[in-house]
């Protein structure tokens, strides 16, 4: 076959297939004809029934919907706040807005808006066919008039892809181009549309990314601000994540607060130069505006304003905004976009569950900064603060890197020239060096401050900041060092400002981070058989929306976690009150005395209720092993802890993060709060909530927020557990949270938590009426000049206010709740012996959940025949004058055989050697293989009473014990409750209250 004859045959094919085409589009408009004729009748009944339904617009008052904010009420109906996102929307007039920024919309959005009525018969009908050839819902109809009435009238149903819903969209958007003028619709559509960061509006977003008016917008900013329209979260030239999930180095971040940083987002870049192709396809703009536009570095133009709103309970309206809006996108299955434009514009009037009169307690005592410690800062002779572990710097003093005039001082120290005129910033200087790579190439390097801290009018910190040198002058050298080109200093001869061998950098030349006091604090009040949050401060001294809450972010726990790890999850499991846990050393894998208490040595012996008052390490670490750690972490998770770590090479399952609260990431004030007020509700855990319900404007609830409540623990066991707290605050660590002397009337159960070196102090307490957690600690690990002994005593100073005008009531005790005398030492019923305890003060009585009270007697007192003379067991050759029957303890637990580890009650056990003296058998007799014979006299057989022991042999024999104990082993220095009581009227900063 010749090469004609192929291409003839070909051709033929060709013009086959075309016909067939043609054919088969012929038979589909002859069928949607034949559709369109026999449904007409079917379509137009049910468009005039849905006209017929849709609710009258007046399309001359768009102005005044656009200010159609929601609205948050108290728990009592009072107005509290109009939520707008920062005041983000401001209307301006058709006239004041640029051409460049029209027509980017329209080139972009709708083409023909100057030409239809309403709505586009080519684009509905291409979308119809696309919808039909795919199979997916009608998508992308919607003219610049039809988007804004969606916008205006069918906010709820924005989201439908319903027929329905375009019916009453392109009915509204025919009363509106009947109303209205173009210019009208176009000025009420660029006031009204969204475009991300919470912006509504073109003036808004121009201010919110590049901090100008519209009329100062470049071609392609405005395309970029045009592009946004359809999909704000992506094409947003900005995103906002949490602190924990950045890259320290990403040459993107622009400001780093105290919750979120903010960082340049080129994801906008395709988007936009869709826009500039079709504003130049259009003959909006020229070939060379258009390059122009092209070509321009968007990162150098994109400058975020920071608007900030200052106003009272803004950490707990912040959280109820959060709240509401992920409640919206469960509840209606919604994007994040629609559920805020839901929040900001819809009007809905949300319910919280705040109490401003508790609120303002807790913001007033916040202010107050005579209720908080100290720095207790380890310091160079330079005053910068080093980290206490290694002595490395970890917050410059201000007036070492500023001048008086906010000028940063560029020493000589800092930098050199090279013979090129380039200057040279020096690695590991008072200048910090981030490069970041694409590709193995470095595209952007970033040049930043130390963090540092001021003390004028008291003790700031700021995360740092950034120089404002365009990447393009930057390079890196092989020993790390950042070379700005001549260029540079040609470029901008008044960014570096010689001072006799120094450069200045004033303040229009870099941006700082935000200055933030400390020490911070955070407090929760919650109801507790509700779950209602009444009050809520994640912060003291800052001001703003979008804060970071303390109060929401994990820290770690100290002490304060042992009731909700470890004490009701054993008396849930069989243990008691009275349960004898020995407070005596452990020795961990490395060989050392592991932990220490926050008093010196150990107790011996003690019960449950003791050891939870005098917050005992020994005996929580002991309890948590003897219930397992996985029993700990599932009643934690009961308790609604979220922030448990269980793997990986750093994580919780351990008895140092669930027994001493030295936990991974910690938890959050607000989970401690509704934890504790499980204990308080009788066992019952309910989910902490912000508001109540949310209405739309017309008054229909849409959310009906009910809190996810489920048993923890039984009501007894919760008692008991409340009981014990009660007196920890009575007589125990807590004593400074009572709201009354002795913790009656209103009595407070609670527990305080200090972790090491004093970073963090909390008190965790309830009342009958209210639980609330409160904690104090800097943002990073600088020590308090105080611990728990300084929450504690807020945390009274706020709840005395908050329960002033409430009546006495205490905590209900259940039936099965009954009491009884116990030996203190056995944690069984006494006998003779016990009352002979020579401490006395031993026989206690105790609250036990009925089946669960001691049967068994004291075993742990026993009587002893003692060789006074020695102090040792008495053998049968002891002289009878010699020897005096004593009472004993008898632990069951074997202790560490170190005299310098013993416990405090080693003094009160029962000697195991005998009298070496007065010895028959030293085999059936054993002595101390260690003990100095030369401590005792010779005996006088002549004059039996010169052999009575001296007056001092018991100072003797302890003295001789004093010298063998290692001194290192003993830790922090306190004293007895009672002695501590006294001391601390004296020194107010005594801070040995807790562990």
């Amino acid at each position: 076959m010749s090469e004609e004859e192929k291409l003839s045959r070909r051709t033929a094919k060709k013009n086959k297939k075309k016909k067939n085409k043609f054919k088969i589009l012929k038979i589909v408009l002859i069928v949607i004809l034949v559709l369109g004729i026999t449904g007409a009748g079917a379509v137009s009944i049910m468009t005039y029934n849905i006209i017929q339904n849709t609710e009258p617009i007046d399309p001359n008052n768009i102005y005044s919907l656009l200010s159609e904010n929601s609205f948050i009420y108290d728990d009592k109906n009072n107005l509290i706040e109009k939520v707008q996102y920062d005041g983000l929307r401001t209307n301006v007039k058709y006239q004041d807005i640029p051409s460049n920024l029209l027509n980017a919309f329209i080139a972009i959005e709708d083409k023909t808006f100057k030409e239809h009525s309403g709505f586009n018969f080519i684009r509905i009908f291409g979308a119809i066919w696309e919808g039909i050839t795919s199979g997916d819902n009608i998508r992308g109809t919607s003219t610049i008039t039809q988007q804004l009435a969606r916008n205006l009238y069918l906010a709820d149903t924005k989201s439908e892809r319903s027929m329905d819903r375009k019916i009453k969209e392109a009915y509204y958007a025919i009363l509106l181009e009947k109303s209205l003028t173009k210019e009208q619709i176009l000025e009420a559509y660029l006031n009204t549309i969204y475009l991300g960061f919470g912006t509504n509006g073109v003036q808004a977003a121009s201010q919110e990314y590049f901090s100008k008016n519209i009329e100062e917008l470049s071609i392609a900013e405005c395309a970029l601000i045009a592009g946004i329209t359809k999909n704000p979260s992506q094409y947003a030239p900005l995103k906002r994540l949490k602190n924990e999930d950045i890259d320290p180095s990403d040459p993107n971040i622009i400001n780093i607060g105290e919750t979120y940083t903010l960082l340049y987002d080129d994801r906008f870049k395709d988007r936009q130069l869709l826009v500039l192709k079709f504003m130049l396809e259009y003959e909006f703009i020229t070939q060379d505006e258009y390059e122009e536009a092209v070509n321009t570095d968007m990162r150098t133009r994109v400058n975020p304003s920071f608007s900030e709103k200052g106003e009272i309970s803004s950490y707990f309206n912040d959280k109820i905004k959060t709240d509401v809006l992920n409640a919206l996108m469960e509840e209606y299955q919604i994007p994040e976009k629609e559920a805020h434009d839901m929040l900001y514009n819809a009007g809905l009037k949300i319910y919280s569950t705040i109490n401003m009169d508790l609120q303002r307690i807790v913001e007033r005592e916040f202010s107050e900064s005579s209720n908080f410690p100290n720095i207790n800062a380890k310091k160079d002779k330079y005053g910068n603060i080093l980290n206490s572990e290694n002595n490395r710097i970890m917050l410059y003093k201000y007036e070492n890197i500023f001048n008086s005039d906010d000028a940063f001082i560029l020493r000589s120290s800092d930098y050199e020239k090279d013979s090129s005129g380039n200057l040279i910033l020096l690695k590991n200087k008072r200048l910090l060096f981030d490069s970041y790579k694409e590709n193995d190439q470095i595209v952007d390097i970033k040049v930043s401050f130390h963090n540092f801290y001021k003390n004028n009018e008291g003790f700031t910190m700021t995360r740092g900041g950034r120089l404002l040198i365009p990447n393009s002058y930057k390079t890196l050298d092989s020993d790390g060092n950042v070379i700005l080109s001549k260029q540079f200093l040609q470029d901008n001869p008044d960014f570096f400002i010689q001072e006799d061998d120094n450069y200045l950098i004033h303040k229009e030349n870099y941006t700082l981070n935000d200055q933030v006091m400390q020490p911070q604090s955070a407090m929760v009040i919650m109801d507790p058989q509700t779950g209602e949050i009444k009050a809520l401060v994640g912060g003291r001294n800052i001001t703003g929306q979008r804060l970071f809450s303390r109060a929401t972010n994990p820290t770690q726990p100290g002490s304060s976690i042992k009731p909700l790890s470890v004490y009701a999850p054993a008396l849930d499991n069989g243990w008691t009150a009275a349960s004898i846990i020995d407070d005596a050393p452990l020795i961990n894998d490395e060989g050392q005395v592991w932990p220490k208490n926050w008093y010196t040595g150990f107790k011996g012996l003690v019960t449950l209720r003791y050891a939870v008052e005098q917050s005992v390490n020994v005996a929580a670490v002991k309890v948590c092993e003897a219930i397992g750690v996985d029993t700990s972490i599932t009643y934690l998770k009961n308790l609604g802890v979220t922030s448990i770590v269980e793997t990986g090479p750093t994580n919780d399952h351990n008895s140092a993060a669930l027994a001493l609260g030295g936990m991974t990431k910690g938890i959050s004030p607000l989970e401690m709060t509704a934890a504790y007020g499980t204990l308080a509700n009788k066992g019952v855990y309910n989910e902490p909530i912000s508001f109540t319900r949310v209405e739309d404007k017309n008054g229909n609830i849409i959310i009906e927020n009910v809190p996810e409540r489920h048993v923890v623990i039984e009501e007894d066991v919760a008692f008991i557990m409340t009981d014990i707290l009660v007196s920890g605050v009575r007589s125990g660590t807590g004593y400074r949270a009572r709201l009354f002397d002795g913790n009656t009337n209103i009595p407070v159960a609670g527990k305080t938590g200090t972790t090491s070196n004093n970073f963090d102090a909390w008190f965790m307490g309830y009342t009958p009426y209210y639980v609330a957690g409160l904690w104090i600690g800097n943002d990073i690990d600088i020590q308090l000049s105080q611990g728990s002994a300084v929450s504690a005593e807020l945390w009274s100073k706020i709840m005395k206010q908050v329960h002033k005008d409430l009546p006495a009531k205490n905590f209900e005790r259940p039936s099965n709740i009954i009491s009884a005398t116990v030996d203190n030492k056995s944690g069984k019923l006494p006998t003779e012996i016990s009352h002979l305890d020579p401490r006395g003060n031993n026989i206690i009585s105790e609250y036990f959940i009925s089946g669960t009270e001691p049967t068994e007697y004291d075993d742990i007192h026993v009587l002893a025949n003692i060789d006074i003379f020695t102090n040792r067991l008495a053998t049968p050759s002891c002289p009878v004058q010699f020897i005096e029957q004593r009472v004993f303890t008898k632990r069951p637990y074997p202790l560490i055989e170190n005299p310098a580890l013993y416990p405090q009650d080693y003094a009160y056990e029962l000697p195991i050697y005998y009298c070496p003296l007065h010895n028959p058998s030293y085999q059936l007799y054993p002595t101390d293989p260690n003990e100095d014979l030369e401590m005792y006299p010779p005996l006088d057989q002549d004059d039996p009473d010169a052999n009575l022991p001296p007056e001092n042999i018991d100072d003797t024999i302890d003295d001789t014990i004093d010298d063998t104990i290692d001194e290192d082993a003993s830790v922090d220095t306190d004293y007895p409750i009672e002695s501590r009581m006294d001391n601390n009227k004296k020194n107010n900063n005594n801070n040995n209250d807790d562990d």
